[in-house]
């Protein structure tokens, strides 16, 4: 029941008329059959049975896999709570496993500080180099037919996400009908799915500490794999505090909280045609407005390496473009175009260019009165 009630929230609308289909037909089957019963009308029956049997029909000409929907949110709305039906199985399970393996770690002698023995460390080292060995392109043929993988789909990156427990995982993403989807290959390949009505932007996740020579270890064997997703692999730069040897990495997050790296930007941001606006000290202060945080956003998403200086020129000029009929005082107008130089997102001659653009699109308006 909880797969056809999943389905009918968040499947496509195929799924939804197939559905709909296999009840409608049963429900006319079952007051049909009744009917002849009580009027003694063998005819009637007859035509029962035959909607009984369309909707056998129906029903077997698709499957229902509770992965291929997400939960419903929880009783306060929010969406950082949604997870795959399959998702949820696979955590506990996990939960139940570590806290065994827990258990069995403080019985033994021998152990570090940490519970874990070194050599098991190494060999946990030594999976994760032969990770991807299972997959060459004759297995990878087989995926993309199996779960109907499309031609427009983007390799990405998937660093973290607790709720579908995925770690600094190469992923394919794509789109279709109303879900988008999701296949991760880890040690066995897994597909999740989230309706496309709940992802409509990016969200940042800035500086979260790294440290570079312990992940993504599996990417140190050269294979198919690597070979597809190393250029999508997070960047890594020095702590601001100059003591400090911890680096970090610039991550992006997809709902509900999926993080990808800095290098999938891109690939996801046009594949979902997704709104970004950073949540931080800049974009929430009431002084700035919205001309200036737009500049700002783009400025990181260049920064990171999501956008190319192309890219880049191409949305601060559209930004400032519409700035300059903005219906906003002309003492502003100016400020802004201070402040963008100030923080260095746009340059002197860019500011005095759309200035000057301004005063003629004010003198043209002028002219008309």
């Amino acid at each position: 029941m909880n797969r056809i009630w999943n389905a009918l929230r968040y499947g496509d609308s195929t799924t939804r008329k197939c559905i709909g289909s296999v009840i409608a037909c049963s429900l006319i089957a079952v007051i049909l059959i009744v009917v002849s019963g009580l009027k003694g009308m063998f005819l009637l029956f007859i035509v029962g049975l035959l909607f009984g049997v369309a909707a056998v029909i129906i029903s077997q000409s698709f499957t229902l896999v509770d992965e291929d929907f997400v939960a419903e949110v929880d009783q306060h709305g929010k969406k950082d709570t949604v997870q795959a039906m399959s998702a949820q199985k696979v955590i506990r399970e996990k939960e139940e496993k570590d806290e065994q393996v827990k258990e069995e770690q403080e019985e033994l002698p021998g152990r570090d500080r940490n519970g874990k023995d070194r050599a098991d460390n190494e060999q946990g080292e030594e999976e994760d180099e032969q990770r991807f060995a299972y997959y060459n392109e004759q297995v990878m043929k087989k995926l993309r037919r199996k779960y109907h993988i499309r031609k427009d789909h983007r390799p990405i990156i998937v660093d973290y996400s607790k709720s579908y427990h995925i770690k600094q995982c190469p992923a394919f993403i794509w789109r279709a009908n109303s879900k988008v989807f999701l296949l991760l290959l880890e040690k066995e390949p897994r597909r999740i799915s989230i309706s496309r009505d709940l992802i409509r932007h990016m969200d940042y996740v800035p500086e979260v500490p790294a440290e570079k020579e312990k992940e993504y270890r599996a990417f140190q064997k050269e294979n198919l794999v690597t070979k597809v997703f190393a250029e999508y692999l997070p960047d890594y730069f020095p702590s601001k505090d100059k003591n400090s040897r911890v680096r970090h990495k610039n991550l992006y997050m997809i709902y509900p909280d999926i993080r990808i790296s800095n290098r999938s930007a891109a690939q996801v941001l046009d594949l979902l045609c997704l709104n970004f606006m950073p949540q931080d000290k800049i974009t929430k202060n009431e002084k700035l407005n919205g001309y200036f945080k737009r500049v700002y956003a783009a400025h990181i998403l260049y920064r990171d390496r999501v956008y190319s200086i192309t890219e880049y020129k191409d949305s601060v000029e559209k930004t400032l473009g519409e700035f300059c009929y903005a219906e906003i005082p002309r003492r502003e107008f100016l400020v802004t175009l201070e402040n963008l130089v100030r923080g260095q997102l746009i340059s002197q001659e860019y500011a005095d260019f759309y200035a000057d653009r301004r005063e003629k699109i004010a003198a043209g308006r002028r002219d008309k009165t």
